[in-house]
């Protein structure tokens, strides 16, 4: 490594260059990540609460699969049906609604049917109901009561950080969402257990069909678009920053070609150059990338609730391993000038 602490040492300005790019590449990639992820929260975390239990649900369906699930409605005659194949099958409902707080605040009703609680979603006794972090937000944590379209309930307790759709959450009781979201149907969905429910009851063109966890958030195409755009823009992110470090390196081997030359007229094995070279574009790696995940984090905690954005190891750890693993990669690739120095037109040169 003497060879490349004293290249970092003797072309400062030329390395803090390429730093300060990997620095920045880093805080965008670990910002996009962790505004990705914040916006995921907001837009289906009261649906990833509601299969976090494990539980199948039913969704109504047509020739394409399970409708869209801020459209989709249930019939009396489908919920009877199922539950009839799987007495424990519980009805679940979410619906939009507006708060009569002044301002007609938007919130998502998500209900669940007192039976038993649907994942980490438990319903409070009826005509009451539970609030979430975003609707404290917005009225206060001390809120006792809440109306909806002239109907006063009496708040129960806190439901957590639950939003839909980029709205936040009020839970409920199945009965007084029906009241309250009457467009909505029955219930929107049914949660039963895994292979509990006949295969004719799902089938195609039976009108309803049977997903998982994942597909319950998949029901959602606004999340789909949403999470789709801004993972593409941090996959071109991160091939950006491969090819940036690679090009720098590939750039900084050919104008170092002769001193590399000499390295290896002098005896240095070409295992001992290329392990130079890529420790020297570790030591810019982990100061860019190091440097730019801090600044991404704590910009995440400094902007607290204002802005959706999630600071946790998925945010920053994973994405500083994969920029490091990238980065080392290009470097990789772009050490051809330096495999192929030759040591004999390094002395010829010296001649």
């Amino acid at each position: 490594m003497f060879f490349a602490l004293r290249d970092l040492r003797t072309a400062t300005w030329r390395f803090a260059l390429i730093t300060g790019v990997v620095l920045l590449l880093s805080v965008l990639v670990a910002g996009l990540l962790g505004l990705t992820a914040g916006l995921s929260n907001q837009s289906v975390s009261a649906l990833r609460a509601l299969g976090s239990g494990g539980a199948s649900f039913v969704l109504p369906a047509d020739e394409s699969g399970p409708v869209d699930i801020d459209r989709a409605a249930l019939t009396d005659e489908q919920i009877a049906a199922v539950t009839a194949s799987d007495p424990t099958a519980v009805p679940v409902g979410i619906a939009r609604i507006n708060l009569d707080n002044g301002t007609e605040t938007g919130v998502s009703a998500v209900a669940v049917g007192l039976a038993a609680p649907v994942g980490s979603v438990a319903p409070p006794s009826g005509g009451a109901a539970l609030v979430t972090d975003g609707i404290d937000d917005e009225l206060g944590s001390d809120v006792t009561s809440i109306g909806v379209d002239g109907t006063t309930l009496a708040v129960a307790g806190q439901a957590g950080d639950l939003w839909h759709s980029h709205t936040p959450v009020v839970v409920t009781d199945l009965d007084t969402w029906r009241d309250l979201a009457p467009r909505g149907g029955p219930a929107t969905a049914i949660a039963v257990g895994a292979g509990a429910v006949d295969d004719d009851l799902v089938a195609a063109g039976s009108g309803t069909a049977l997903v998982d966890d994942d597909g319950l958030v998949g029901a959602l195409p606004s999340h789909r678009a949403e999470n789709t755009s801004l993972n593409t823009m941090t996959y071109m992110l991160l091939a950006v920053t491969a090819l940036v470090v690679g090009a720098f390196f590939a750039v900084w081997g050919m104008q170092r070609r002769r001193d590399v030359a000499v390295l290896k007229a002098l005896g240095a094995s070409t295992v001992a150059v290329v392990r130079d070279s890529v420790g020297q574009a570790a030591v810019v790696l982990a100061v860019g990338v190091g440097g730019g995940v801090t600044i991404a984090a704590l910009f995440g905690l400094a902007v607290g609730g204002a802005v959706p954005f999630v600071v946790s190891a998925g945010t920053t750890l994973v994405p500083a391993a994969i920029l490091v693993v990238l980065g080392l990669t290009g470097a990789a690739v772009s050490l051809r000038p330096v495999v192929t120095a030759d040591p004999n037109s390094a002395l010829g040169a010296a001649r």
